[in-house]
């Protein structure tokens, strides 16, 4: 049995112990309004009862229903919130209009009705915390309906001291827990309603969302996130732009992201990530150049600098050039790592190198970044830059005739 099912059971089991409490105590004392509490807590009874079925419900799958049948659950905390009006009417209409008639056995009354408030005290304290844990917006409703259930007890041990004494307090205890009451009710069904109304998830799981996805270096960008509640479960969707150039590497980093948001974000039941390659207008290649700042360098992490040039993506046009010292050249570790992660603050889109980096830190520092790695021969770095301004040129010109053959 799920946590959830064991809770609304032992629910069940709590409010019918309260009613058998409270109608013998309105038996041996004759007070209306612990009749009156009696028959709240009979309502109690129906409404984990209802909490039970709607809950079992939520979990059974259905084929006309693709995304499940999770929002029964707010069905009934809706329903629930109706109840906890019902609380509220009944203890005006009990307590303030009834008659005003001492009870006897007033001891005795009052302790039965502390050992109540004792129990309800504690038992919506239980619920709302695994309500909470396992994200059931019905038990967390009920939870709020037991401890206005120990409200009203408490306006009944209220008017047995007051009777007590002489003193009637019963209309001013009454008002102030009504509109409690009322509180509790209105957060309820505004709650529920939202989520019916497909409302989005809160701004603190938002911004969690937004975190973790632009956590992962591969990430450009989040063009749109959209996220809802059903229930206690989360649905979320994902529009990226990730720094990729080919659809396979993109469904493997999206299955990761799905796989990371799930484990760190509790009740997500589908994650929709919609994804797309990077475009740029203009790529950024860096080329480790030896000491004559001529001739490309046989080293990477070791290169005493490296030459960024920006190309334009459809002319090969160079937008920017400029020579960098290399800033961890006297590192004793991690140097060729540290400078990958250097050039990609930098903006590197593209490394040339005549060092083959597979299987060492810095490949996977640049490949987790979406950075491509070109192996060379070449030894003149104006060479290099020639070949790759010629590539891009023959590219632009082929798109150019397949232009024009289709217009």
């Amino acid at each position: 049995m799920a946590v959830t099912e064991r809770i609304a059971c032992l629910s069940i089991a709590t409010n019918l112990l309260l009613v058998a409490i409270k109608a013998g105590l309105a038996v041996l004392s004759g007070s209306l309004a612990i009749k009156a509490d009696a028959i709240h807590s009979l309502t109690d009874v129906a409404s984990s009862v209802i909490i039970l079925l709607g809950i079992k419900i939520a979990q059974r799958p259905a084929r006309g229903f693709p995304y499940g049948l999770y929002k029964v659950e707010n069905l009934v905390a809706l329903g629930t919130s109706g109840l906890i009006f019902y609380v509220g009417y009944e203890i005006c209409a009990e307590v303030l209009a009834g008659p005003r008639m001492l009870p006897t056995q007033i001891p005795w009354a009052a302790l039965g009705i502390g050992s109540t408030i004792v129990i309800t005290w504690w038992f919506s304290r239980y619920e709302l915390k695994k309500g909470r844990e396992t994200g059931s917006p019905s038990l967390v409703a009920d939870a709020r309906h037991v401890w206005s259930d120990m409200l009203s007890s408490l306006v009944i041990l209220v008017s047995l001291l007051g009777a007590a004494t002489g003193v009637y307090l019963d209309h001013y205890a009454a008002l102030v827990v009504v509109v409690f009451i009322g509180r509790t009710a209105i957060g309820i069904f505004l709650d529920a309603v939202r989520v019916l109304l497909d409302a989005s998830l809160d701004n603190t799981s938002l911004t969690r969302i937004r975190t973790l996805v632009l956590a992962d270096p591969r990430v450009v960008e989040i063009n749109e996130l959209r996220a809802r509640n059903a229930g206690r479960y989360k649905f979320v969707e994902l529009d990226i732009t990730l720094r990729v150039s080919d659809l396979e590497r993109g469904h493997r980093i999206s299955e990761e992201l799905e796989n990371r948001l799930k484990r760190e974000i509790a009740q997500v039941d589908r994650i929709l990530i919609h994804y797309q390659p990077r475009q740029k207008a203009q790529l950024t290649y860096a080329i480790p150049i030896a000491a004559d700042r001529k001739t490309v360098s046989e080293h990477f992490g070791a290169a005493p600098f490296f030459r960024l040039v920006t190309l334009q993506t459809v002319s090969g046009m160079v937008i920017s050039e400029r020579i960098l010292e290399n800033p961890y050249l006297e590192e004793e570790k991690s140097k060729g790592i540290k400078v990958a992660e250097w050039l990609l603050e930098n903006g590197l889109d593209v490394l040339i190198s005549h060092q083959d980096q597979a299987g060492k830190g810095p490949q996977f520092v640049l490949g987790n970044s979406g950075a491509e790695i070109l192996i060379t021969k070449e030894r003149e770095a104006d060479n290099v830059l020639s070949m790759v301004q010629a590539k891009a040129k023959k590219y632009a010109g082929r798109n150019a005739e397949q232009m024009e053959s289709t217009s």
